[in-house]
């Protein structure tokens, strides 16, 4: 694979398609996932029985208020799991989704890949390290270069993860804690080499504090990253006060909402009081749409955990579709806006330039 074959197509993991076939697109999300690098043991003795408990209706109520706690709970391994649970987006219209499953959180291409063919949905996947406490144990990042990062993304988009055939269609999600670890940074602008020599997008995710996303942003920019062609994720639990919020918007990055389904509530050992619900994450995007950023803005679900699934209680994949497209037609958006949010935005960024 070259760059000139790649130009304006979009790569899945079963290959190439034209812009026009992505339709509506979920630009943020997990079908197959090893998020345990997040779990935390409860403090509460009277907890600790739960946390190891397979994930079933009984325990629900606890999940959705001790997030990462709970290691059934991170670990998204059922094929046939995904498999229903895209049907059931793909019941709803959904045409595409972005897996970002990337190094540390247990990528696996050949999975995605039989994933789509079960489903008919077009599986665009990332390539990227997670945050620095992901880092599989079996590589050792202080010894990796720069441009061996570098040269690791741009062979996974131009000959595929592996010897398995499969490409990647974008560079992230890159990980980043706070503070902003040395090869963290190292990382980030490998991800601006590799979009410099592939065309692709960059997914950012940013550590837990509100400067994070506009320092990531410096870091992407000072390697030379396209920042008009970078999507900073989780911008809801990220950037919480409205001038920081737009001053990210000015800069050209999309700001991507995607949490859909989260109704307001963080792990308060993060200091994150204020999450939005649904409602406030339509008012946002709205406030931002009306200032004339509506070609910035990405809804996802970042579906990771059992508890967000439909089969265990949870909103799903088609939560977006079904629930909140409703609410935002009631709440005075248009139907071009919420076609640019869902299909012309992910269009323009998942194409190859």
């Amino acid at each position: 694979m070259n760059r000139s074959e790649l130009k304006g197509k979009i790569q899945t993991v079963l290959g190439l398609i034209s812009s026009e076939e992505l339709g509506i697109t979920l630009p943020h999300e997990h079908l197959i996932c090893d998020g345990t690098t997040w779990y935390s043991e409860p403090d509460e003795a009277s907890e600790k029985r739960l946390m190891r408990q397979p994930v079933t209706i009984d325990i629900l109520w606890w999940l959705r208020y001790h997030a990462f706690q709970n290691w059934d709970d991170l670990q998204l391994l059922d094929e046939q799991t995904a498999v229903d649970e895209v049907l059931i987006y793909k019941a709803h219209g959904g045409r595409s989704i972005v897996e970002l499953t990337i190094r540390g959180i247990g990528p696996d291409p050949q999975a995605v890949a039989r994933i789509s063919r079960l489903t008919g949905i077009n599986i665009i996947m990332g390539t990227a390290y997670y945050v620095e406490q992901s880092y599989p144990a079996n590589i050792d990042m202080n010894a990796k270069s720069e441009e061996e990062i570098a040269e690791e993304f741009i062979a996974d988009v131009m000959a595929g993860f592996g010897n398995t055939g499969i490409h990647a269609g974008l560079i992230g999600e890159v990980g980043c804690s706070w503070p902003f670890t040395d090869n963290e940074r190292k990382v980030m602008r490998a991800a601006a080499r590799a979009q410099q020599a592939t065309g692709a997008v960059v997914n950012i995710h940013p550590g837990q504090n509100e400067a994070a996303a506009m320092e990531c942003i410096r870091e992407l920019d000072r390697a030379g990253g396209d920042i008009n062609r970078t999507i900073m994720s989780h911008v809801e639990r990220a950037v919480r006060d409205p001038g920081n919020r737009l001053e990210l918007a000015k800069t050209g990055c999309v700001i991507e909402y995607d949490l859909f389904g989260r109704e307001g509530y963080y792990p308060t050992r993060f200091r994150l009081l204020d999450v939005p619900n649904d409602a406030q994450r339509i008012n946002e995007l709205k406030e931002l749409a009306d200032k004339g950023y509506q070609n910035q803005i990405f809804v996802s679900h970042d579906n990771y955990t059992k508890s967000s699934l439909c089969h265990y209680g949870g909103w799903g994949y088609a939560h977006i579709l079904r629930d909140a497209v409703p609410v935002m037609k009631l709440k005075g958006l248009s139907q071009e806006l919420i076609d640019t949010i869902l299909i012309s935005n992910p269009k323009r960024l998942f194409t190859f330039i």
